[in-house]
């Protein structure tokens, strides 16, 4: 009874969740398809590099404080003392970890910066650089609207700003493709991006859920979200700056052409992914957020639903494996057909990886900080050094079997750790 309970009102909640997710995942491939078109092979894998760029800048206020955020802003009403420490806090640790990830990135630009600087931060120009910053507060603001919005479960105003986001992001994207260079292309996408973070603050406003400013450093608010900081750093690492390394070592091993095939197998996979990321953030991380209390309630909520997702990834990944080429005509274009057979172990790997994310969001929700630290490392280091041993001797194939092999390592860890779940109290 406790099971079927479960599972109706995960998928209830996941209709909102569906909404918002085929706003976005549908803007990502329109997008993606437009750069494919007009930009090719090279548009892509410079688009890729340009979004991995934004999500360094991104990871710690949003994977970290934002997620910190949604937990404990949950808790407590708007109109408490509580609500407004953690809200005004929250948005200060923001700008701050926004500033140090600036600055990191200001320290090593060749590295980071080396494949467009020349045209999107032109040394004598600086109200690009102000333009440039100005449009990634507004996304900063965008991200943080939307983690308060879904702290409330206010889910309907969530999908509307996120609805609104996506239109933006395909009109201004769409208006600038073809009309000019690559490079400010790339700025434009940040601009239909980034829009959104005025009108979300008139969205909180009217929902009751900005509180009145309050300067208070609380030490336990601080502790509580330095802990979701520690884990999203670990991200940051991990995977983030892992992912730009890995790119990095393609570009200069290959081409910007043969990168980009592989980098269009990478943009479908995080195409359905995003769907499923959606889905587990909106209804099943608050979820088991608040089931934490009850940790055999905990237990037979998280079994249902992974024994509801997995079979239904796995026919979902089965049929698009099936139907790969159809896919990449549709999303892409007809030139990035040589990345099929690139397709065989991303699949794989997908399915390893997001059959383990309904575990390993366990590890988030209980703020176990070492654990989570551990695994994030330890899963980009082993990713780079397949990938260090695998491309010389595959060539491009060998950027898939090296996701796959990462994450096949990655779930058997989940599996092992949490085989508690599974097994008959």
């Amino acid at each position: 009874m406790a099971r079927k309970q479960h599972l109706r009102q995960f998928l209830g909640n996941s209709v909102w969740s569906g909404l918002s997710t085929v706003a976005r995942a549908g803007s990502a491939l329109v997008v993606n398809k437009l750069f494919a078109v007009y930009y090719g092979p090279q548009g892509i894998t410079l688009l890729a590099h340009f979004q991995n760029l934004i999500a360094l800048l991104t990871t710690l206020p949003n994977s970290g404080i934002n997620v910190g955020l949604i937990r404990h802003l949950a808790q407590h009403e708007p109109q408490s003392q509580q609500y407004r420490a953690y809200f005004w806090i929250g948005l200060l640790l923001n700008a701050a970890t926004f500033l140090a990830a600036l600055g990191a990135i200001a320290l090593f630009p060749a590295f980071f910066l080396e494949r467009f600087a020349n045209d999107l931060l032109p040394q004598t120009s600086i109200s690009t650089l102000g333009i440039l910053l100005g449009l990634f507060v507004l996304l900063l603001l965008q991200l943080f609207w939307l983690a308060v919005l879904l702290a409330q479960q206010a889910l309907r105003p969530y999908v509307y700003l996120s609805i609104l986001t996506s239109i933006m992001g395909i009109g201004i994207t769409w208006w600038a493709v073809g009309r000019v260079e690559l490079p400010q292309a790339l700025v434009l996408f940040l601009t239909g991006q980034s829009i959104s973070g005025v009108v979300g603050l008139g969205v909180v406003a009217y929902k009751g859920l900005l509180p009145k400013w309050q300067y208070a450093w609380t030490p336990k608010v601080s502790k509580d979200l330095g802990k979701f900081l520690l884990m999203a750093l670990s991200t940051l690492v991990g995977a983030k700056l892992i992912d730009f390394l890995v790119r990095e070592m393609a570009i200069q091993q290959f081409s910007l052409v043969e990168t980009g095939l592989w980098q269009s197998v990478v943009k479908i996979s995080d195409s359905y992914t995003l769907v499923y990321v959606s889905i587990l953030g909106m209804v099943y991380y608050p979820k088991i957020a608040s089931l934490l209390p009850q940790p055999q309630s905990l237990r037979d909520y998280v079994k249902s639903v992974f024994f509801l997702l997995v079979p239904a990834l796995g026919v979902g990944l089965l049929f698009f494996w099936w139907q790969r080429d159809f896919f990449i005509r549709l999303l892409f274009h007809q030139e990035f057909l040589p990345a099929r057979d690139l397709m065989d172990f991303q699949v794989l790997g997908d399915f390893f990886k997001m059959t383990a994310w309904v575990l390993s969001y366990i590890i988030t929700v209980q703020a176990r900080v070492k654990l989570y630290i551990l695994t994030q490392l330890g899963s980009g280091l082993l990713y780079v050094a397949l990938v260090a041993w695998l491309m010389p001797l595959l060539g491009v194939e060998g950027l898939p079997m090296a996701h796959t092999l990462r994450y096949g390592v990655y779930l058997v860890f989940h599996l092992y750790l949490f085989r508690s779940y599974f097994s008959k109290p």
